[in-house]
Formats: structure tokens, sequence, C-alpha cells
């Protein structure tokens, strides 16, 4: 969206300065019109880029332009109307990919019904907001996996090097419900010529899983693991308000499985109040079940794509694992201090959890220990962190946000990471 705003700013500039190259165009009255385009252009930047009323700022300046720019009473008035709709756009667009990590600060400090945030530093929690609230945790949860991975390579239940065949991950890929992450990973695996034989190690299985937080990375390490191994974790940890972990992809196509038993004829409001009727605890048996059919491979009720309504989506995104901020205050602050595996599993789970300091240079020049996962839907926004900078210093923060329209998730999406920093800056 920046790139289309920065062409039509742009443009107006060239229109009326490159016939200045020519020495019969470079008249007082082409002259003016080139200086007071320019200028309007670069006032309606200041003015976007510094939130003064956005989307009017361009309105004046088309207005403004038009009347200088012709004669033409028809012409000023198409090029207002054109100017107008292309502009408002442009203007709308631009203010709402703008990053403005104070969006993120006022949603968070005005709805407290929806959003949670817990920051600990050195050890003292000092912002706690909402933090006993139980919230959908979306990717956040695959930090628990992680843990319970480093465990078992610890225990040597498993080996970080066994050769994993992609065709056995691609089992729990859905095409087209991740956001690209799975091909994603795959693409750099390949780069980076960690593809040998159509197989990766256990271990780059694992990173993928929280770096680029591929869905069908999780829910093999699911089935590698173990259910127990897994709430073993929780139960460690002392989370108390965590729920117990279950597949992610699976729990997704609850709707379309369920639909294939009852012969492909119902309507999504029957699949609604059908997954809305049962238990919590049933729900979590059906995603195991799902997940048991995946992993035979003979998943015959969907053909490896999926097309989810809003409305189901909904109910699978709030009935994902729920936690609180105050929880996973708990585990980001036991990975910094490396009380969070069995001993011996810290570097394993470090090398998984870090990936920010792997993929920013100035990430390395400025902290000793980064660590991080973020978790979305369609309707949550949430990241859990921390770090430790060169002195030594720790801080821990987490952030758990939901019940977004359209155009406040984008703000939020946009600004999130930009907020983060304020917040680790400040502290």
């Amino acid at each position: 969206m920046y790139l289309y705003l920065w062409i039509v700013f742009v443009g107006f500039i060239l229109l009326y300065t490159l016939p200045l190259l020519s020495r019969k165009n470079r008249t007082r009255w082409k002259i003016t019109q080139a200086i007071l385009v320019t200028s309007s252009v670069l006032l309606a930047v200041l003015a976007i880029e510094f939130l003064i009323i956005p989307p009017l700022i361009p309105i004046i300046f088309v207005i403004v332009v038009s009347f200088l720019t012709d004669k033409s009473t028809y012409t000023k008035i198409g090029l207002i109307i054109a100017g107008i709709v292309l502009l408002f756009i442009a203007g709308g667009a631009f203010y709402l990919f703008h990053d403005d990590p104070n969006y993120v600060e006022n949603y968070i400090k005005n709805n407290p019904e929806l959003a949670s945030m817990h920051v600990i530093v050195n050890g003292e929690v000092i912002v706690s907001q909402e933090s006993d609230v139980k919230r959908p945790l979306a990717s956040v949860v695959k930090t628990i996996v992680a843990i319970a991975y480093a465990n078992e390579v610890v225990k040597g239940t498993i080996d970080s090097e066994e050769r994993i065949p992609l065709d056995e991950l691609e089992k729990f890929h859905l095409a087209n419900t991740d956001g690209g992450a799975h091909p994603a990973w795959l693409n750099e695996m390949r780069e980076a010529g960690k593809v040998v034989n159509n197989e990766v190690s256990l271990q780059e299985v694992a990173k993928g899983m929280i770096r680029y937080s591929s869905n069908a990375n999780t829910d093999f390490l699911l089935e590698k693991l173990g259910e127990a191994s897994i709430n073993r974790v929780v139960e460690e940890l002392e989370l108390e308000n965590h729920d117990p972990v279950f597949p992610i992809v699976a729990s997704l196509l609850a709707s379309e499985y369920i639909n294939d038993q009852h012969g492909g004829g119902l309507s999504n409001q029957q699949l609604e109040e059908m997954l809305q009727s049962i238990t919590l605890e049933e729900y979590r048996e059906l995603a195991w079940e799902i997940h048991n059919v995946l992993k035979k491979g003979e998943a015959a009720f969907f053909d490896g794509t999926v097309s989810i309504p809003m409305e189901l989506q909904k109910i699978w995104s709030n009935r994902l694992p729920n936690a609180t901020v105050e929880d996973y205050g708990k585990v980001m602050e036991a990975i910094s201090n490396d009380k969070a595996t069995l001993p011996g599993g810290e570097g394993i789970l470090r090398e998984i959890m870090e990936w920010p300091m792997e993929l920013h240079a100035s990430n390395r020049e400025k902290y000793a220990h980064f660590g991080a996962k973020g978790g979305s839907t369609a309707f949550v926004l949430n990241q859990a962190l921390y770090i430790e900078d060169k002195n030594g210093k720790k801080i821990e923060v987490i952030i758990f946000t939901e019940g977004f329209n359209f155009i406040e998730f984008i703000k939020m999406n946009r600004s999130m990471n930009s907020f983060l920093l304020k917040v680790l800056n400040e502290r």
C-alpha cells in the first residue's frame, strides 16, 4: 500500500516538473505550477505521516492543484472528483498501514475485556493488566511443544538429528490456512541445502514450528512427542490456567469432518450449532480423532485444501488452547533463566526460540538473548517474548489481544512489533 501512495504523489510531481526540462515550457506560469504542486505534495506527505486528518489533507491538496493547473471548468471538476477518490483511498490506506505503536497501546488500555498485558523486569512484575484472564493462545502454544521437544531430546526418547520425510509433514499441511508459513519454511530449507533425499532433521522441524509457525510441523511433533509429554510441561511449569494442548490442524478440520460423517449435507449454521453444542473435552477428543485419521494418510473427507467460513473459524479460534498472560510470563521467564527444561535442554530450546537473534544483526548487537513466539488468527493477535541485554538485564513481555474488527486487526498487526520495541526500550 505504501508503494501505491508514493506512486500517486511522485506522479503528480513528475507531471508538472518534467515538462520544465524543455526550455519552451519554462514560463512563469509553468514554473509556478510546478512549485505549487511539489509544495502541496510535500505538505500532504507530512500531514499523513503525522496523522493530521489524513483523508482531509489529500483532498485539499487535489482541489488546490486542480484549480491551479487548468482553466477548463469541466477539466477541473473531473480532476477534483478523480483526485478526491484516488487520494482519499490512498490516504486512508496509508493511515491504515501506518506503523503506530500508540495505536496498540491505546487498544490495550481502552479494551481491558479484550486485551491482557504482562511485563516482568528482572523478576519483578511491573505491568499486569487482566493477567488472570484466559484467552485463546493461537500459535503461542507452540512454545509448550518446543519445551516438551527439548525434554524428550535430553531424555533420549527422540533424536534431534533424525531425518524426517517431508511426506510425513505433508499429512498435516492444509494449503492456504497458515499464511504461507509451511511453504516458506520449506523454501528456506531447500535454499539452505537442508533437504536431502526429501528429508530434513527433526531439529529443523522444531525450529520451523517456532520461527515460521508451521502448523504442519506442530501437529507432526504432537504425534512424535505424545500428548502426555506435552501436557506434562504445563504441570511442571505450574501453569494453573493453561488448557491441555491438542492438534491445531485437526481441530480446524472439525467442521469438514463432522459434515462428512453426516453425509456432507449440513449447512454452515447446522455445523456451527453442532460444534457449539459439544463440550471442550469432547471437542479436544474430536481433534485427536481427526489427527489420527490424518497421520494414517487416509483423510478422504478433504482433498488437502479447505475453505472454512468465518463463523466456523471463530469457533475454532476461540476453542484453541487458552491460557493467561501470567502463565506465559512464567514460561518466558523460565526459558530466560534456563529453568524451562530438564538439565541439558536449555541450549536445545534456545536454538529453537531465539530465531530473532539469527534473523537480525541488530538484535545480536543489542541483546545477549532474544526469544519470541507470536500467534494469530483472524480474531486473535498475541506476542510472548523474553530478552536479556548485554548487561544481564532480563525482560519478559506477554500480550494477548482479541475481538478485532477488520480495520483494528490490520492496524494492530502492522504496529505490534514497534509497540513491543517501544516497551522494551522504555524498560
